[in-house]
């Protein structure tokens, strides 16, 4: 039997039962050993996607079948969470930040000691940053431990979570020069995997058979575009009080239907009259033919009054799938200043998508599940002036990635006021630097 063939076996003898369709994954897949193409694992994009080891690394750490497992699951994870093209350029905190988060996905995905040992042996407990790249032993530093135990424990920890956890000490660490610790999978710029179809369909069927609650929360990159739906529930009077104040302060409410701008609208109708109308050409033509007639032709001007729409404010709703679970309390909020046209409705994820009413007190939406903040600016800065509001109203958890600095100085130089629902498990970090005012859900 060949190394190759091995390599095999011993995979398709340690999935899991539960994870039975990794087998389709690993059969479409070439398998080759490499010695300078990867330190440890890495996926290539060619006509036939193809698995790269480092033989070297799996006669040294993978001398089980389920650490062999593990390594390619974790390489696996780097293409599912698109860390090779969340950032154009990746520095050696991103790196880190990236295999804390996905070791810790993996740990709970296969808790027993058979695969966790596996990250146990690759880094120590007792120094940084090998601490956060494992999970929590006897001498893990103190100062690491809730990020640790919030990755490894509950269903809130997010890269962006441990690289704020990560980057000023490792900054001042790598000033010192190198430092020891291992990181599994593919961190290069140029890798393009997900730009190959195939591979793109592979994982996508992988994944959608995955339980939700095995993917960390917070920030991806999304997929295609869905069709989702919310169930509207009943929102807390607390939650309606700061609603309305949150509308006012961001001018989507302004103020009682009198201040409000009213104007009459003239409209022309055809009529039938018992008296001759004299600006009706045709009269002398039918007198002379019917004599006299019973009824004539006329045209009658009537008033009505209208309520001019004077939107002042664009709202942005996050629609990603870190706030699946809160949006149905949330979104309810929105209905009546829709209805009332008070303001334009979008739903963003890793794109802006408009939402009429009519599909929206149904709860229809669309969403990729992923977040960026960019794309509300990039949405607003391609509509024509005229219909670019001086207010921006953003309802999300946070969890949105940084803004570009492109458009944070755009918004800077026009003034742009930028307010803040904050709902679900939320953060303020992402956004602080924009934002002039919050109100918390």
């Amino acid at each position: 039997m060949s190394d190759i063939e091995d390599i095999k076996k011993r995979l398709f003898s340690v999935i899991p039962t539960s994870s039975l369709h990794m087998m389709e994954f690993l059969k479409l897949m070439d398998i080759r050993f490499v010695e300078d193409e990867t330190v440890s694992a890495a996926v290539t994009c060619s006509i036939r996607p193809e698995l790269l080891l480092n033989k070297t690394f799996v006669d040294t750490y993978c001398k089980t079948d389920e650490h062999l497992f593990m390594l390619v699951m974790h390489e696996l994870y780097h293409i599912v969470l698109g860390h090779t093209h969340l950032f154009k350029r990746h520095t050696e905190i991103d790196n880190i930040a990236f295999d804390a988060v996905i070791n810790a996905i993996l740990c709970r995905m296969f808790p027993g000691e058979e695969y966790v040992s596996f990250f146990k042996s690759l880094n120590n407990d007792n120094s940084f940053p090998c601490c956060i790249l494992r999970p929590i032993g006897n001498n893990t530093p103190q100062k690491f431990i809730p990020t640790l135990k919030n990755l490894y424990f509950t269903n809130t920890g997010t890269y962006f979570e441990v690289y704020e956890c990560i980057s000023k000490e490792l900054e001042e660490l790598l000033k010192s020069g190198s430092i020891p610790y291992i990181l599994l999978g593919n961190h290069s710029d140029n890798n393009d995997d997900m730009n190959n179809p195939l591979l793109k369909k592979i994982l996508d069927k992988i994944i959608s058979k995955w339980p939700r609650e095995l993917v960390v929360n917070g920030r991806d990159l999304g997929g295609e575009l869905e069709n989702k739906t919310i169930e509207f529930a009943k929102a807390e009077r607390i939650s309606k009080n700061k609603m309305k104040r949150l509308l006012r302060k961001a001018g989507v409410i302004q103020g009682t239907t009198s201040k409000r701008k009213l104007s009459i609208k003239y409209i022309q109708e055809d009529a039938t009259l018992v008296t001759p109308d004299y600006k009706d050409r045709t009269l002398l033509t039918k007198s002379i033919i019917y004599k006299q007639p019973l009824l004539y032709n006329s045209s009658l001007i009537s008033s009505k009054i209208v309520r001019d729409s004077n939107v002042q404010t664009l709202v942005y709703l996050d629609v990603s799938g870190s706030v699946v679970d809160d949006i149905n309390h949330f979104a309810p909020l929105l209905l009546q200043p829709y209805k009332n046209k008070e303001c334009l409705l979008f739903v963003f994820s890793t794109i802006v998508v408009p939402v009429s009413y009519q599909d929206f007190r149904k709860g229809k939406y669309k969403t990729t599940g992923g977040t960026s903040i960019d794309c509300i600016f990039e949405h607003y800065f391609s509509l024509p002036k005229k219909k670019q509001t001086k207010k921006i109203l953003i309802l999300t958890d946070g969890y949105t990635g940084t803004i570009s600095n492109d458009y944070y100085q755009r918004i800077k130089q026009q003034k742009i006021e930028i307010y803040c629902g904050l709902f679900g498990d939320y953060t303020k970090n992402n956004i602080s630097k924009i934002t002039k005012y919050y109100e918390e859900f």
